[in-house]
């Protein structure tokens, strides 16, 4: 039976009534220090910051707050907004870790309830906004039955865990809610998620470690762990997001996910990348190291309003894995480059998922 690995970017729940980064970030600047913050931080942007670039400042605060004389030094210079940090403490009254992260915790439990509004029923009837989720477990359900599918999500969300339901035997290498961290038994599952950047269901407790939780968690305490280099501090935090997402991914149970995603990135025969801007490093050098065109057939789904191939997308291909493509149109919004097996889909995730369907139940 062939392999193939979904790997899903923010794009890729847009159909399904979930936020775009834009959405999210608006929902954060309601809150008046995030106008001041975002405004300072934009200084050192040349393209427009999101709600990652908000949460970043927040954090390089509160490591401020939390590192020690030695490690303040370099703490701060090696921080691209280093310059304005001062500037970051103005919104509040008192410079202090407490203040910082009573705020910084309730942007992260707003994104929790952003998530959380079309993610988590207690019973799925169908989707608020958007196209219904079942068709989603549909599309899941036909392309495991000829295909070992390995699923991987960039977002917050368990949407496709959601619609399966008990109808599929879905394994998130957890047992009794706890990481298993079995390499061996993830692989050879037929039916793999995993949330590689965490997801608002994580929940870790330094007595009974990391869990998956079956509700949404609600970040209270700020709970300290090893930031990865000697005496540095951070926080542990459900979901990733922000500069340090790098640093964050080699820590449990992160770290299990991009090791697994790198071994099915090496050995499958189709990957399916949904959504997905190629705007993370970690991510780009798993497909630029891992997959293969001439041994793996490349599926990218995305949306363009004109179903016009854009220069930019042309050229983030040709960097990520490593070829000089050029494309052939075979239909409006439908790309194909025959000899690198790399086929590009802009009409959208909801009209990919239509067209597989209806052409399996033939």
């Amino acid at each position: 039976m062939k392999k193939t690995t979904i790997l899903l970017g923010a794009g890729a729940m847009i159909p399904f009534g979930g936020p775009s980064t834009n959405e999210i970030t608006k929902r954060l600047l309601v809150h008046k220090p995030c106008k001041y913050i975002y405004d300072v931080v934009q200084q050192g942007y040349e393209e427009q910051c999101n709600f990652e670039s908000l949460l970043s400042a927040l954090e390089l605060l509160l490591e401020w707050n939390l590192s020690n004389d030695k490690t303040r030094h370099l703490t701060f210079h090696n921080t691209s907004i280093y310059r304005n940090v001062f500037q970051l403490a103005l919104p509040f009254q008192y410079h202090n870790t407490d203040t910082v992260w009573d705020f910084y915790k309730q942007l992260i439990n707003d994104i929790i309830e952003v998530i959380k509004d079309y993610d988590y029923y207690p019973q799925y009837t169908g989707c608020r906004n958007g196209k219904d989720p079942a068709t989603l477990g549909l599309f899941i359900s036909k392309y495991q039955e000829n295909s070992n599918l390995k699923i991987y999500t960039l977002n917050y969300d368990r949407l496709i865990p959601n619609v399966i339901g008990n109808k599929l035997d879905v394994y998130e290498g957890v047992e009794n809610e706890s990481f298993s961290y079995d390499l061996k038994k993830f692989s050879n599952h037929h039916l793999t998620y995993y949330n590689l950047h965490g997801s608002i269901y994580i929940d870790y407790n330094p007595y009974t470690g990391i869990k998956l939780l079956d509700r949404p968690v609600e970040l209270e305490n700020a709970i300290i762990i090893n930031g990865g280099n000697p005496n540095e501090q951070k926080i542990f935090l459900p979901i990733i997001a922000g500069y340090h997402k790098s640093q964050r991914m080699m820590s449990q149970p992160f770290n299990f996910g991009l090791g697994v995603f790198m071994c099915d990135c090496d050995d499958c025969d189709r990957i399916v990348i949904v959504g997905y801007s190629f705007s993370d490093p970690h991510i780009n050098s798993i497909l630029s190291n891992y997959i293969k065109t001439n041994k793996t057939e490349i599926i990218i789904v995305d949306y363009s309003s004109d179903y016009v191939l854009p220069q930019r997308m042309i050229n983030i291909v040709r960097r990520v894995f490593k070829t000089k493509t050029d494309f052939d149109k075979v239909e409006d919004g439908v790309y194909r480059n025959t000899s690198d097996a790399i086929t590009i889909f802009l009409k959208g995730f909801d009209n990919y998922i239509d067209k597989f369907i209806n052409h399996t139940t033939r």
